[in-house]
This record gives structure tokens, sequence and C-alpha cells, in this order.
């Protein structure tokens, strides 16, 4: 492997955004497009906004209201019931209330099916990836949680779902002309899959590289082929470099060390390069 590769301070490329002018206003236009209409690129909230927002709920709570519109939930199901109990308690969990609120979650655990309740965490862990959540999975019953789990690692390696969906194979993500739909769709499956591997790296550690040697395999049989688009190599390169990063692995690290990069993409010797600098991490 070359060594090809320059590093840039990063206050050239504060210089150079200082210097850009006046943005044109259909640019502007296109950024608030896509901010409204597609969470994916919603990347930051405007303080002046969450302002403006706080001054008009406040209004609004002194002002007698009249003919207000009430959204209706049809699905009165004990299970749609328990969900929306469950989801209320996981979006509002901070470092701060995580305390009481794990309690609250406690109680659910004791009173209901752990069958239901633990299958509506684990997909809410799969879109929010954060400590906070993925410790509740240790609050049910040992045995049961760890078949559980074991039952989801099985099927994950054995289904192969690390491997992204025929679609994103099918599409070049990064030169889709106004297909934002689907560009969300790969956006949200790549971060899923991070976050269920940051699930496999605390609960099934000692077996991770059963996984890790899954996804070099693989990712030398589509460097072979040569067929496949960058994004569909670099999500594999990130979920090794995001296994890595806690096992540092020296027999993988060798083995990419050992690729030409001759003919990849910029962003995709970044990756590698993250990958070989662990060794002096």
């Amino acid at each position: 492997m070359n060594d090809s590769i320059i590093k840039i301070d990063i206050a050239y490329f504060q210089e150079r955004y200082d210097q850009i002018g006046e943005i044109p206003e259909n640019i502007k236009n296109k950024a608030n497009y896509l901010s409204e209409n597609y969470n994916c690129f919603k990347s930051y909230y405007d303080p002046k906004m969450i302002w403006a927002k706080k001054v008009y709920n406040k209004k609004e709570k002194t002002t007698v209201q009249k003919n207000r519109f009430h959204i209706i939930i049809p699905d009165f199901t004990d299970n749609s019931l328990l969900k929306r109990k469950i989801l209320g308690l996981l979006n509002k969990i901070t470092n701060k209330n995580k305390l009481s609120l794990y309690d609250n979650i406690k109680d659910i655990i004791k009173t209901n099916d752990n069958h239901i309740v633990i299958e509506i965490i684990w997909e809410y862990i799969k879109l929010n990836e954060n400590d906070l959540y993925s410790n509740i999975l240790s609050f049910f019953d040992k045995d049961f949680s760890d078949n559980y789990i074991d039952s989801k690692w099985k099927k994950y390696i054995e289904s192969r779902e690390w491997d992204p969906p025929k679609l994103f194979y099918d599409n070049n993500i990064l030169l889709l002309n106004d297909e934002y739909d689907l560009y969300c769709d790969y956006v949200k499956w790549k971060k899923g899959v991070n976050n269920i591997n940051n699930i496999w790296l605390k609960f099934k550690f000692e077996e991770i590289e059963t996984l890790l040697y899954s996804l070099f395999d693989y990712t030398i049989v589509i460097i072979k082929e040569n067929k496949v688009y960058k994004h569909i190599l670099d999500i594999y390169l990130e979920q090794i470099l995001k296994i890595l990063s806690v096992t540092k692995t020296p027999d993988i690290i060798n083995k990419i060390r050992e690729l030409d990069n001759s003919n990849f993409n910029s962003s995709t010797k970044f990756i590698i390069y993250s990958i070989l600098d662990l060794e002096n991490k």
C-alpha cells in the first residue's frame, strides 16, 4: 500500500470557507427545501428558530384556544399503547434524568410481555446511537436477554444483514439526480448498521471476529470484481473501522495495509488510513 496521502491543516479550510461570498438565492432555496422535506439533510438546529418557537408556545398557552385541531391516533390496542408509552420514555432519556426513567422502564419490564418490550427497545436502539438506550437491554432477566441477543446475532450473521440492500448496489447513490428519498434510505440504513454494530461490540464482543472477517472477506471480493460503486466499498470499510477501533485485530490491519489503493477514491483511502492509524493509538 502506498503512502500518497497529503494532510492539510484545518485552518486552510477555515480560511477558504471565510472567503466564500454571498450564496446565490437558488442555492439557499435548495438547501431550505432539502432541510424541510428530508430528515437526513437536517444537520443542525437554528437557535433563533428554537427561541422563536418557545416564545410562540408561551403566547399560545396564555390565549384561549377555540376550534383547536386535535390529532387522534385510532390504534388503541394494548401493544400500541405499550409501544407509545415505552417510546415516550426513551425519547426523554438524558444523562440527568436517566435513573428515574430507567426505573419506569424496569417497571414496564416487570409487568408486561418481555418479548414485546425488548423488541420495541431493540428497534429504537437501531435508530438511535447511545449507550443510554443499549444499557436497557441489561434490565431484562439475563438468560432471556442473552437468548434474545443470540438469536438476533445468529440471524444477522446467517442472513448477511451487514450487506446493503440490492437497491443500493443498483444505484450510484452519490450521483442520483433529485432522488432524495433513496439517498435518505441509504443514510438511514448506514446509521442502523452502525448502531447495530455498537450493540455487537457491547454484547457479542467475544464473537465479533466472525463479523469482522466476514466483512473483510467480502470487501476483498467486491474490490476484485470492481463492479460496485465506492459508496458500497466505503460501507464495508466503515464497519471494519468501527470494529477495529475496539478490537485492533492485527491480522486484519496488516491485510488492509497490503491492499493496492492506487485506484481507490479519496474518501476510501481516508478510511483505510484511519484503520492503519489505529496501530499508533
